[in-house]
């Protein structure tokens, strides 16, 4: 089908063109940094890492919904990014995909579990290594130019060190 435009404007332009193009731009779009965050924070702790066993709150910073207008082959397009959800690759071999994150704060009672998306590592990341943490946020970008519009699935990663040790307590009498 042809562009429902003005005579003249864009004659040659098929959704099928606008969805290409669009796709191009999609790759393109400036969506937010998603390096993983954790939760307490292993660095404020006396080993700088993170423990076996102990909940660990993970999110990433950043705006839920994305909107730019550039263009393309002489036309300008609309591109709205809205997040979905974000999926988390432990480094351990298991990964967490969560719809919804809450960042920890200062506030949370330790050893609270994330009411959102949280982890507990089984085995340590071992002696002088860290696990590779991978997020990966998914996203759906509607597009429009020209009377034509859709969508696009959109995916953005980052990734982070993370030192995973155990931690014993030794009872002295």
């Amino acid at each position: 089908s042809r562009c429902p435009c003005p005579r003249g404007l864009v004659p040659s332009l098929t959704r099928a063109d606008a969805q290409s193009i669009a796709r191009t731009l999609v790759v393109q779009l400036q969506l937010p940094d998603p390096t993983p965050q954790f939760g307490p924070d292993p660095a404020a702790n006396e080993w700088d890492m993170a423990a076996v066993g102990y909940p660990l709150w993970l999110w990433t910073n950043g705006p839920r919904t994305v909107t730019s207008t550039t263009s393309a082959s002489g036309m300008t397009f609309t591109l709205r990014a809205r997040y979905r959800s974000t999926t988390f690759s432990l480094g351990d071999g298991h990964s967490v995909s969560c719809i919804s994150t809450t960042p920890y704060s200062a506030s949370t009672r330790p050893g609270t579990p994330s009411p959102t998306c949280g982890y507990r590592y089984t085995k340590p990341s071992g002696t002088n290594r860290r696990y590779t943490v991978t997020a990966t946020t998914h996203w759906t970008v509607s597009w429009r130019v020209a009377g034509f519009s859709g969508s696009l699935p959109g995916t953005h990663s980052a990734s982070r060190q993370l030192k995973v040790g155990e931690l014993q307590a030794i009872v002295v009498r």
